[in-house]
């Protein structure tokens, strides 16, 4: 979220012209010290791209679709090759735009959630 003021300002972040996209996550399968099994995931970040950045310090990683079969391949566990997942996506083949503070509560999922809006800047105080 971009500060406006005093508020923040929510974004809506798109992948060629609102295309899905893959972000590259972890999944695990684990014990906790009292025996029981969990499920977590992690979503990864990295630094942001011109697109992202006067918005936020970081982004998630976004999978370009001809990497998704080498992200999820078991085999790899060169960290170099790692590497090379996690950089910024491309901010070219990206869009963005502000959206309301609908998007800030969980029980609204519905399109209006990432529709555009105009951004009115606040006229300041003459003697403030």
């Amino acid at each position: 979220m971009a500060e406006v003021g005093k508020l923040k300002q929510p974004y809506c972040f798109e992948v060629n012209r609102g295309e899905l996209f893959s972000f590259a996550g972890l999944w695990e399968t684990w014990k906790d010290p009292s025996g029981k099994t969990l499920e977590t995931c992690s979503i990864l970040t990295t630094s942001p791209n011109m697109l992202t950045s006067p918005v936020h310090d970081r982004m998630p990683v976004i999978l370009d679709p001809q990497r998704y079969e080498g992200w999820l391949d078991p085999d790899i566990t060169d960290s170099t090759a790692v590497a090379e997942f996690l950089k910024p996506f491309d901010a070219r083949l990206m869009n963005g735009f502000p959206v309301g503070s609908r998007v800030n509560r969980p029980t609204n999922d519905d399109p209006e959630c990432s529709a555009p809006i105009e951004i009115i800047q606040a006229q300041g105080s003459l003697f403030s």
